[in-house]
């Protein structure tokens, strides 16, 4: 048995190939032709033309002529780590045709997701004549109509799920998956969609070498929203986090620079997703959930002034900190009040900031393997975020009981909504019920998926080089994973403050290497009391002081038998 409880499930168990061409058909790159571009993509070529897109062309065109005609042009954001860095794009790209440009972001507690009426009746008020939406709009028809009423055009840039309700009054929607457009990518995030605009302005402009130098340099704002926003990691969204970490090293954007080094990365080092999605990412975040959106924005539209981007900086990594108790508070609440019986977590608490629902909910799907709803409880009122495994569509289950919802939007596996008190209870009732019949025999066990079984001799240099050469790993292209059986324990420790994590010295055929295994120190006697021991890892390079060598990152084990 798996000590963490996890069922072992491998996808490639074909004894003719060798790990390396296992690792590569998994990812369905056997072909020669396709694994040249996946390892060397061409960023001139590859990148997808973005006048494909249905709108463009017309987006461009109205864009162009209020930036000639001098008219007041607002980006209207989300909130979130994508809305932020869209609108980031979109923000700078403007300025550098000198329009009359400036931005809004909702506040998460006071706005809510989306447009809101308040600033269409503001955006009326200050003459504005085109508003461009990032990260979010697609589910704003009445308002974008309203916008249409006060004279107001409105470009919708977004990726979510398309309503029933489509919003016609807009006067164009840039989104990857609209119907019957013909745009080969559909899986952009509000970022990557953002970014294509950007492009197409840039490229429709043609003034030159600083056009074309301007769109790789906002390719690094564009990967931190494709990877916090778990964009999947294949196609365009891949050039364009790889690009990105190529371009964060040396990034042109000060407050991005700064953000950097709070965040504690090390100037000109190597990056990869992880420090985007748990480095970066979470700061950027903070702002939007406990406090203003504003702060992480400005941050990252910040040219010349050093001073104001460090104290941004500094403020993004106070509220970052203020965050993580609050969540590690909310959700060791939650987590006490779980009911293990029913197939869907839903909780409300007043103390619960909606800032951190999300991250609570996100927490407890992952760790229970079943769909999860928390709400903040403003009294008659309530805010929800929620959360599912792969296997649920939590946005089809929303909409299934949306006759109780004041407003709802997301994706497949996250979503959020509104809903009156009053509402609660029978919401509650019938999406339990919803939730056991669709979950019925359902196994509810976490699997934990590994590429193949390795050999020790294939536990080399070459194997590492083919696994670096995959990257950027995330969604729809995690690292590879593996099993090796029957693996000899020579020696286990427990390591690091409260000794939390686990080392151990492994050898099988003569094969022998360092594993540690994060949090896992609590499994040192099991370790101790088992002379050998299947273990699903990682396989790393490690370096230190000069010196290199192959380290497993453990991510789980059993005893011989094996974890069914």
């Amino acid at each position: 048995m798996s000590v963490l409880g996890k069922k072992w499930e491998i996808k490639n168990s074909d004894n003719n190939k060798s790990v390396i061409d296992k690792i590569l058909a998994n990812r369905g790159l056997s072909d020669p032709d396709d694994l040249a571009v996946f390892l060397k993509p061409d960023f001139n070529k590859d990148f997808h033309d973005p006048y494909l897109m249905s709108g463009m062309e017309v987006a461009v065109e109205r864009i162009e002529k209020a930036i000639k005609n001098k008219e007041r042009i607002i980006v209207y954001g989300d909130y979130d780590v994508d809305g932020i860095s869209g609108s980031a794009i979109l923000v700078l790209t403007l300025r550098h045709f000198n329009a009359e440009v400036s931005y809004r972001l909702p506040h998460r507690l006071n706005d809510g997701y989306g447009l809101n009426e308040k600033f269409i009746d503001e955006f009326e008020q200050a003459g504005v004549k085109l508003l461009i939406t990032v990260d979010c709009g697609i589910s704003n028809a009445k308002e974008v109509a309203l916008a249409k009423e006060k004279g107001i055009d409105v470009i919708i840039t977004d990726h979510h799920q398309i309503p029933q309700n489509y919003p016609e009054a807009a006067y164009e929607v840039l989104h990857p998956a609209r119907p019957g457009g013909k745009y080969p990518f559909k899986d952009l995030t509000g970022a990557g969609v953002a970014f294509k605009l950007a492009h197409a302005l840039l490229q429709h402009d043609g003034h030159g070498e600083d056009d074309n130098s301007l769109i790789f340099a906002l390719l690094d704002l564009a990967s931190l929203g494709t990877v916090a926003d778990c964009g999947p990691i294949v196609g365009e969204n891949r050039l364009i986090v790889k690009k990105g970490l190529e371009m964060l090293p040396q990034t042109k954007w000060k407050g991005l620079k700064f953000l950097q080094e709070v965040a504690g990365i090390d100037s000109g080092k190597k990056l990869n997703t992880y420090n985007i999605g748990y480095q970066i990412a979470p700061r950027i975040n903070a702002a939007g959930r406990i406090d203003s959106p504003y702060y992480a924005l400005q941050l990252l539209i910040q040219k010349g002034e050093t001073e104001n981007a460090r104290k941004l900086a500094n403020k993004l990594e106070t509220l970052n900190r203020k965050r993580q108790i609050m969540l590690a508070d909310a959700f060791e609440e939650a987590e006490r009040r779980f009911e293990e019986n029913e197939k869907i977590i839903i909780d409300y608490s007043k103390d619960w900031h909606v800032g951190i629902i999300g991250l609570v909910a996100g927490r407890l799907s992952e760790k229970y393997l079943r769909p999860a709803i928390i709400l903040q409880d403003f009294g008659n009122y309530l805010v929800a975020s929620a959360r599912s495994p792969q296997f649920f569509n939590i946005i089809e289950a929303i909409t299934e009981f949306s006759s109780y919802l004041d407003h709802f939007g997301g994706h497949a596996q996250a979503a959020g909504f509104g809903i009156k008190k009053e509402n609660l209870k029978p919401f509650m009732k019938d999406i339990k019920k919803y939730t056991r019949d669709k979950l019925k025999g359902c196994d509810l066990q976490q699997s934990l998926s590994i590429d193949c079984e390795i050999k020790p001799n294939e536990l080399d240099w070459e194997t590492v080089e083919l696994i670096e050469s995959l990257e950027p790993f995330g969604i729809a292209n995690e690292r590879p994973k593996f099993v090796l059986k029957n693996a000899e324990i020579n020696e286990a420790r427990s390591v690091g403050k409260d000794h939390k994590h686990l080392s151990v010295d492994i050898s099988k055929e003569g094969k022998r290497l360092r594993g540690i295994a994060f949090n896992m120190g609590k499994f040192i006697d099991f370790v101790r009391t088992h002379r050998s021991l299947d273990i699903v890892f990682q396989l790393e390079r490690n370096e230190w002081k000069g010196k290199r060598s192959l380290q497993m990152k453990i991510l789980d084990f059993s005893d011989t038998r094996g974890a069914k």
